[in-house]
């Protein structure tokens, strides 16, 4: 009985302290999970609430695309309607321009066409007329009455004419076109000086002159510093003179040393000017001992024959130009061309010219001392081309007509050019007359449409 009583108290001992303690705990424990429990199904039934209301929004946001997918099917097809319309409109006003640019450009080809065709029509006739007066004028006869029209066309030119004002009267100014008034006034009073200074010379006293100045020249220009102390310092003439005394006298001809302290008196443009005139100088020196020996008319025209000679022959003409060479080298190249042909006072010309050349063209050189030579003579050279050579009387006539337009004395010097076919080409000094064939021709070929 104790036993079972003890074993019972021990029983309500361990059923209290379950109770108790382990009661409670399991109690707050199932509460908890039935808490859990709960939240979890309250979750679910929310979760199944929001599912139904996206469902019903989800049928809802379809039914609103197909709505506008409808409207921009219907905006689209609308939208293509109009596109197309455009491009219609479009497709229709460029055909319609690229039709007219057609018209324009078929319009325009066709005038092309036209005109081309007009030009080779004239061209066709200007080469048939050209071959047709090849073909007359290859009698002599016929040649010679071109000339002779064109002689009869110049004389009623000179009946009742104006004199010409492009030729320069005298040798004063031939040579001088490039300069300043001052330079050619200077380069004028010089070559008076010298005339009233030589009066009596004789030619080879004159030659020797020629000789020392061309020296001197040279040596003026390869000193540019003396050459600017020359024609600076304008106030003092005089002192200027004295320095080219102190500088020759006795090393070279009092003429030549007398035309230098002429020159350094003298006012100048630029200081180069006083080597042109020297150079022009020298040369009417040469001519003027030429005058003086009766021979001016033969240099004349021994220097126009040089200067066609070098106009045909430009690279002659370019050796001789070329400065770089030795003027020795030069002037024998001309002399071994030229040979006996030519006198010693022209010899004398070429020589001094194609040394003393610095930048101008040597047919040019050549040809202004062939205008001096003729000025020399009171005369300006008439450079005349014809395509078979003239008759005495024909020169004869011409010279006199040109004479009466121009007012003073001409010489007519002669070349040779069968390419102009007939008729003459006239220059007198920077006047040229195209009264040939060829030329004539060919301003009819200019004229014909393009």
């Amino acid at each position: 009985m104790d036993v079972f009583i003890g074993q019972l108290v021990g029983f309500l001992l361990i059923i209290a302290l379950l109770w108790k303690f382990v009661v409670p705990f399991l109690r707050k424990t199932v509460k908890s999970a039935q808490d859990v429990v709960d939240q979890q199904v309250a979750e679910s039934d929310a979760a199944k609430a929001r599912l139904e209301d996206a469902k019903v929004a989800h049928e809802r946001s379809i039914e609103q695309a197909k709505v506008e997918a409808k409207q921009l099917h219907e905006g689209a097809i609308e939208d293509a309607k109009g596109i197309a319309d455009d491009l219609h409109k479009q497709a229709d006003v460029e055909v319609k321009r690229i039709s007219e640019h057609g018209k324009a450009q078929g319009e325009l080809i066709r005038t092309s066409m036209v005109r081309q065709l007009r030009s080779e029509l004239g061209l066709t006739a200007v080469d048939g007329a050209g071959k047709i007066v090849r073909d007359h004028l290859a009698d002599p006869a016929n040649q010679s009455e071109t000339v002779d029209r064109v002689i009869d066309e110049l004389a009623a030119m000179s009946r009742g004419g104006q004199p010409s004002t492009g030729v320069p009267s005298s040798s004063e100014l031939i040579g001088l076109h490039s300069m300043h008034a001052a330079s050619r006034d200077a380069a004028r009073a010089v070559a008076r000086e010298f005339s009233s200074n030589t009066e009596g010379k004789s030619p080879q006293e004159l030659l020797a002159a020629s000789e020392d100045l061309t020296q001197i020249i040279d040596f003026l220009q390869h000193n540019p510093v003396l050459r600017k102390k020359f024609t600076e310092d304008e106030d003092f003439p005089a002192l200027k003179k004295q320095l080219v005394h102190s500088l020759f006298d006795g090393k070279a001809s009092p003429i030549a040393v007398e035309v230098v302290a002429s020159a350094v008196a003298q006012h100048w443009s630029q200081p180069n000017d006083i080597l042109v005139a020297l150079r022009r100088q020298n040369a009417l020196v040469v001519l003027t001992a030429a005058e003086r020996d009766g021979q001016i008319e033969q240099v004349e025209d021994e220097l126009f024959r040089v200067s066609r000679l070098l106009e045909a022959n430009p690279t002659l003409a370019s050796l001789l130009t070329d400065f770089t060479k030795p003027a020795d080298r030069r002037n024998a190249l001309l002399t071994g061309l030229l040979g006996s042909q030519i006198g010693n006072y022209t010899a004398h010309l070429l020589t001094q010219t194609i040394s003393l050349l610095n930048g101008q063209p040597a047919e040019s050189a050549v040809d202004q001392l062939a205008q001096l030579a003729a000025a020399m003579r009171g005369e300006t050279v008439a450079h005349v081309v014809s395509a078979a050579e003239l008759s005495d009387a024909q020169k004869q006539r011409l010279g006199g007509v040109l004479a009466e337009i121009y007012h003073r004395k001409i010489s007519v010097q002669t070349e040779i050019d069968p390419s102009i076919i007939g008729g003459l080409r006239i220059g007198v000094g920077d006047e040229v007359i195209e009264a040939d064939i060829a030329t004539r021709l060919a301003k009819a070929a200019e004229t014909l449409p393009r």
